[in-house]
């Protein structure tokens, strides 16, 4: 009897060893499946980053390396969709969405004077200044900084001649007004009345 024991022993540790090998055998088969069924990586961006650049800078550079990219601007944060008009040349990128399979770039846009938000929202807007009791040409240069593209500016009292000496008059009224939001402003025109040439604001 005591002979059998090591030849029963090892005769038992066979079928053990046998069930730990499919064992492994079996989990390796088990990631690799796991592993087989993780989603496809995302195509990475064809396009260079064009954050920090202006709407002109942006619209000449895809054309010219990327015509074939479908490209859609949007005003931040309202959201509209525009083709880029005249007031917005000078806006700058914010955002950047691209869809490399299907070659389409969305390009979110704030003002030069409203800085880039980490999120791309703007929850604070500059106002409208007061401009009443500075000169014409103060108004109008802090005006065209602000994001006025353009300043109209006329006397209170027409004397038989326009030119732009009246800008060194005082301002007497404004359109808009001081105090509204530039959110709705912008790409509008300033409209000034300056005073009369002895310096008054009755017509």
């Amino acid at each position: 009897m005591v002979g059998i024991r090591p030849l029963a022993l090892g005769l038992l540790m066979v079928p053990v060893l046998g069930l730990a090998a499919c064992s492994g055998g079996d989990s390796t088969s088990a990631a690799g499946s796991a592993g087989s069924g993780e989603k496809s990586p995302r195509p990475s961006p064809v396009l260079p980053s064009f954050k920090g650049k202006t709407l002109d800078a942006v619209s000449g550079e895809l054309q010219r390396s990327w015509p074939a990219y479908t490209r859609a601007f949007k005003a931040l944060p309202d959201g509209h969709l525009f083709d880029g008009e005249s007031y917005s040349s000078t806006w700058v990128v914010c955002t950047q969405v691209e869809d490399p399979q299907g070659k389409k770039v969305e390009l979110g846009f704030l003002p030069p004077q409203v800085p880039c938000p980490p999120d791309g929202r703007v929850t604070t807007w500059p106002v409208v200044p007061d401009f009443v009791g500075k000169t014409g040409t103060d108004a109008k240069q802090a005006a065209l900084r602000l994001g006025f593209p353009l300043v109209s500016s006329q006397p209170i009292v027409t004397e038989g001649y326009d030119d732009s000496s009246h800008l060194e008059r005082t301002v007497c009224t404004q359109a808009p007004p001081a105090g509204q939001s530039m959110r709705q402003h912008y790409g509008t025109t300033l409209s000034l009345r300056v005073a009369d040439s002895k310096g008054s604001c009755t017509p």
